[in-house]
C-alpha cells in the first residue's frame, strides 16, 4: 500500500505543480490586468488620468480608441497606426483625442472608423504611413472589419505568459514598479496608453539599450529583408489614391477638416532606404498626396525626412516613430508653416513645453500625469 501511495504522489506531482504554476499565472493575469475586464479598466483610467493600460497579451487598441473616441467627443482627433500615437492633447486648444492604433492597413479601414463614430470631429490629423502606397504591403488587405472587443483565449494567454518566463521577454522583478497600471507593459515597463490616446513609451527612454530597435538594427533588417512595413515597391498603387480620395471626399462632404502627413523616419533609417533603390514609390508619395488634399482644399505636409526640418536620429523612439518632442515640432512646423491647423493649436504651452524638455525624446513629465 505504501509503494502505491508513493507511486501515486510521485505520478501527482507534475500534475500539482502544472496546476500550481497555472494558478499563480492566472492569478497574476488578473491583478496586472490581462485578464480583467477591458471596459471597467477604461473606466479607472477616465477616473484616474495617471493610469497607463498598456496590455502585453490583450491588447484592444481598436475598441479602446473607438469607445473613448465616442466618449470624449474631442472637436480635434489623431488618426493613423502608431506613428500619430505622440501628438498629445496639451498641444491644442481645442479638445483632442488620439485615435493611433484604430486603423492600421488602408485608407478604406480609415473611413470605415471614421463612419462608425457616433459624432462627427470638426478636424482630423491623419497620419499617411509611406508603406500604405506600397502595393505589396497592400497585398496584405483583405478588407474591414468592424471594431469590436476581441475575447481572447485566457489559457492561450497564460502559455504565451509561460514561454515569455522562459524567454526573460519580461523583467519580472519589475513587476510592482508601476502598480497604478495596466497590463505587462504598464506594469513591466511604464509604457501605454494616456487618458487621451497618445502613447507614453517610458521604457524607450529609461532602458534604450533594451528595446527590439536599439540603434535600429531590427530596422535595418527589414529593409534588408524587404519585410514588415518595409517591403520593396517601384510606384505608388493607384488604388490607395482611390481610398485616399475617398476618405478625404467624405470628410469634405460631412465639413470634418483634414491635415495630411507623412509620418518621420529616423534620418539613418530614410538614407537606408534610398541607398538600397528598392523603394521608388517613396518619391512618388508627396506628388500623390499634394494633388489629391488639393482637390478637396485640404493640406498636407511631407515629414518623410526630416533631416530637412533639423531633427536627427536622437528625436526616434525606433527607426520609424518620432519622439513626443519630434512631433510637437511637426506641429510647430505646421504653425509656422501658416497652416489652418494653428487655429486650434495652443502655441505658447506648446513652446513652453519644448523649452523645458529634458531630451530630444520626452516632454516634462506633467504630461505623464
Amino acid at each position: 500500500m505504501r509503494k502505491f501511495l508513493c507511486r501515486l504522489l510521485t505520478f501527482l506531482i507534475p500534475f500539482y505543480l502544472v496546476g500550481m504554476i497555472g494558478a499563480w499565472f492566472y492569478y497574476l493575469g488578473y491583478q496586472i490586468g490581462e485578464f480583467r475586464n477591458f471596459d471597467q479598466m477604461i473606466e479607472a483610467q477616465r477616473e484616474d488620468h495617471s493610469i497607463l493600460i498598456g496590455m502585453g497579451y490583450n491588447e484592444q487598441s481598436p475598441y479602446y480608441k473607438l469607445e473613448n473616441a465616442n466618449y470624449y467627443q474631442a472637436e480635434v482627433i489623431a488618426l493613423g497606426t502608431s506613428r500619430v500615437m505622440q501628438f498629445k492633447s496639451e498641444y491644442f486648444s481645442q479638445g483632442f483625442y488620439n485615435c493611433g492604433g484604430a486603423v492600421g492597413r488602408n485608407f478604406d479601414e480609415y473611413l470605415n472608423f471614421i463612419k462608425t463614430l457616433d459624432y462627427t470631429p470638426q478636424v482630423i490629423i491623419l497620419g499617411l504611413d509611406q508603406w500604405i502606397f506600397n502595393d505589396e504591403w497592400n497585398q496584405l488587405y483583405v478588407g474591414y472589419t468592424p471594431v469590436q472587443m476581441i475575447n481572447r483565449n485566457k489559457i492561450s494567454m497564460m502559455r504565451d505568459m509561460i514561454k515569455d518566463l522562459f524567454r526573460q521577454s519580461w523583467d519580472f522583478d519589475r513587476i510592482e514598479n508601476y502598480p497604478m497600471n495596466y497590463g505587462f507593459n504598464g506594469r513591466v515597463k511604464d509604457s501605454g496608453y494616456q487618458w487621451d490616446g497618445s502613447y507614453y513609451n517610458g521604457a524607450a527612454c529609461q532602458y534604450p539599450a533594451e528595446q527590439e530597435d536599439y540603434l535600429f538594427q531590427n530596422t535595418f533588417t527589414r529593409i534588408e529583408e524587404g519585410n514588415r512595413r518595409f517591403e520593396w515597391g517601384e510606384h505608388v498603387d493607384n488604388e490607395t489614391c482611390e481610398y485616399l480620395s475617398a476618405l478625404l471626399g467624405y470628410c469634405k462632404e460631412n465639413h470634418i477638416v483634414v491635415f495630411g502627413f507623412t509620418p518621420p523616419y529616423a534620418p539613418s533609417v530614410y538614407n537606408r532606404m534610398v541607398q538600397s533603390g528598392n523603394y521608388g514609390y517613396l518619391s512618388e508619395i508627396r506628388g500623390e498626396c499634394e494633388a489629391v488634399f488639393k482637390e478637396y482644399g485640404y493640406e498636407y505636409f511631407d515629414y518623410t525626412n526630416v533631416a530637412e526640418e533639423g531633427l536627427d536620429d536622437t528625436y526616434f523612439l525606433d527607426g520609424f516613430h518620432g519622439s513626443e518632442v519630434a512631433y510637437a515640432l511637426i506641429v510647430k512646423n505646421m504653425v509656422e508653416r501658416d497652416s489652418r491647423i494653428g487655429s486650434f493649436v495652443d502655441i505658447e504651452k506648446l513652446d513652453h513645453l519644448l523649452e523645458n524638455c529634458k531630451n530630444h525624446m520626452m516632454l516634462q513629465d506633467y504630461i505623464h500625469n
